[in-house]
């Protein structure tokens, strides 16, 4: 297949969570017939309802400022899917995308006509396996692996990891990981291996429980956020945080973060534990205080100045939600004007409740998904807000809209879904650089 090609059957498997089909053994039978990819590396195993990319990002920049070569998966992109897949920050190449999906259908092809597979694999599952093809060929030092949804049951949970980390536990997806804390805990909980050191930034008690049990069943080492480490004198500017930092293993002053939100503190304290924990790789101090501000993750909290100033979030759960309000609340804007948009299996009630009630003017419009969630219907949910509200037809149309509204002075707020981040933030880079050239212009 070629690139185009290559995108089309993917597109053909259908949307990623909508046809989700959690288990490992169509991962571990395509891992087998190629030969075992996901154990030639090291690696860092991240879970959590909210900041595994964020602390997966940061501890990749980490690891590549110590001189290591690294591979970065998460998931989703924002605007191609190569961005998922990552050599030392940099995207895999179009060109190298299009020939491992070939190599990774053809095998998936032979599984399936043999009856080893039950069923094709879902695009989440195929595109693990090429990211973990990709790492094995590249021969990276060592990966960091974000869990796709839950823990237990995701296709990454197939690789042995150095050290696990659980960001948190919020509620979000519970169609899939049920509808309590504890139940998504024991999930999340199911990355956590063996006699491997496990690190846990979770503060709820119930959840907190779970974890905990987890790593003493299976005889896991664990180390925790609240009890095992300390983030004292948070300073901010321009919405980015310093800091300093006790853990178990060393004591560090003045830590700056290029990710804006002080809530970035905790998942640096994340990072920067798990990098620690790391007994085959040698992480100096220096390396810690260079690679987290060096850390670049794309769509949350994410501020360019555009024909207005505008901040691309992308919270698409309640705990998210609170996050982006804060940081508002911090930032006391004169005005914000909001672009929003959800998929309709989301809590958009408790969403758009803690974000609405800042906003001059709302912004409404439906996403280029198949699970996206009628304006019409989110206006419904919040009448007192109706004369601030605006329904748009499509994405663009809302987010000139929102320029044109907001004065100078303003801030326009893209969120409700990564999805809708990843569709505008082409337009916001292009308005950038218009605005740059214009300025720079004699």
């Amino acid at each position: 297949m070629n690139y185009k090609e290559s995108i089309e059957f993917l597109r053909q498997k259908g949307n990623e969570v909508q046809m989700m089909h959690l288990g490992l053994h169509r991962t571990i039978a395509m891992m087998q017939a190629l030969d075992n990819p996901q154990n030639a590396f090291p690696s860092i195993h991240i879970a959590g309802t909210n900041g595994k990319g964020s602390v997966a990002a940061m501890s990749e920049s980490i690891l590549r400022r110590a001189g290591f070569a690294t591979g970065l998966y998460t998931s989703p992109h924002l605007v191609r899917v190569e961005e998922r897949i990552r050599i030392n920050g940099r995207p895999v190449s179009a060109q190298s995308f299009a020939a491992l999906a070939t190599r990774i259908r053809n095998v998936e092809t032979a599984l399936f006509r043999k009856g080893i597979l039950d069923r094709p694999l879902t695009t989440f599952e195929f595109l693990t396996c090429c990211a973990f093809l990709h790492f094995a060929r590249k021969r990276v030092d060592i990966a960091v692996i974000e869990v796709g949804l839950g823990g237990k049951l995701d296709a990454t949970n197939v690789i042995s990891p150095e050290v696990s980390v659980i960001t948190g536990i919020a509620l979000d997806h519970q169609n899939y990981l049920g509808n309590t804390l504890t139940l998504i805990a024991g999930e999340k909980a199911g990355i956590i291996k063996g006699g491997i050191p496990a690190i846990s930034g979770c503060s709820n008690p119930e959840p907190r429980r779970v974890i905990r049990n987890q790593a003493k069943l299976v005889s896991a080492p664990l180390l925790e956020l609240y009890r095992d480490a300390h983030i004292q004198n948070i300073r901010q500017r321009q919405g980015r945080c310093s800091f300093d930092l006790q853990t178990p293993c060393r004591e560090y002053r003045n830590l700056r973060l290029s990710l804006a939100g002080e809530h970035q503190t905790r998942n640096a304290a994340l990072a920067v534990m798990a990098v620690e924990s790391l007994k085959s790789f040698h992480i100096k101090a220096g390396d810690i205080r260079r690679g987290l501000p060096e850390t670049r993750w794309q769509g949350r909290l994410d501020e360019y100045e555009a024909r207005r100033r505008t901040l691309l979030d992308g919270a698409h759960n309640p705990e998210g939600a609170k996050l982006l309000r804060e940081y508002l609340l911090g930032r006391k804007e004169k005005e914000i004007h909001i672009v929003f948009g959800a998929v309709r299996d989301k809590d958009i009630q408790t969403i758009s409740a803690a974000l609405f009630p800042l906003a001059t003017a709302i912004h409404l419009t439906p996403l280029v998904n198949t699970r996206s969630s009628d304006p019409g219907e989110v206006a419904l949910m919040h009448p007192r807000f109706r004369s601030r509200i605006t329904i748009h037809k499509n994405m663009r149309a809302a987010l000139y809209a929102a320029w044109k509204k907001c004065p100078p002075s303003g801030l326009v707020v893209v969120t409700g879904s990564l999805y809708l981040v990843g569709d505008l933030l082409p337009l916001v880079q292009k308005d950038q650089v218009r605005l740059a050239k214009l300025k720079a212009a004699p």
